[in-house]
């Protein structure tokens, strides 16, 4: 089975608060921005919001998996957040939120990275974890199985 490995550098945010769908992946990514692999961080956010209006990746049970495939990034970035209340994409309420950046010579590694997520975030138990984590270590090891 595949492994995610959380690199030490990926951004876990727990505790965020934004008004809407837009703001909370504004908010998100801007935790990536200065990251080495971000050659153009501007790019990447639009990237990100562009796809968001084209088909919005759900998950249910208020994950949601916002992502760019764009030559905005050198190597696939990442990043997680908890938002404190649900925030709405579209008439969804979310409370977990994924980002990637992807460049376009790495789509095979960032789709294993997402089918691994989808089983994980599939386990009741797992989703229910990551919710009630009292900080970024413990968050990281439910997320990543260990």
């Amino acid at each position: 089975m595949l492994a995610c490995t959380l690199p030490s550098d990926t951004p876990v945010t727990l505790g965020l608060a934004a008004p809407s769908e837009t703001a909370l992946i504004e908010e998100v990514a801007a935790t990536l921005a200065g990251h080495p692999a971000v050659s153009d961080h501007r790019r990447f956010v639009h990237a990100v919001l562009e796809r968001q209006k084209e088909n919005p990746p759900l998950l249910g049970n208020g994950v949601a998996l916002p992502h760019a495939r764009t030559p905005a990034v050198k190597e696939i970035v990442f990043a997680a957040a908890r938002c404190a209340e649900p925030v709405l994409f579209g008439e969804t309420p979310v409370r977990l939120v994924f980002l990637f950046g992807v460049p376009p010579h790495r789509i095979a590694e960032y789709l294993a990275m997402t089918a691994f997520l989808a089983r994980r975030l599939r386990d009741p138990a797992v989703l229910q974890a990551l919710l009630d984590a009292p900080d970024e270590a413990s968050f990281r090891q439910h997320l990543q199985g260990s």
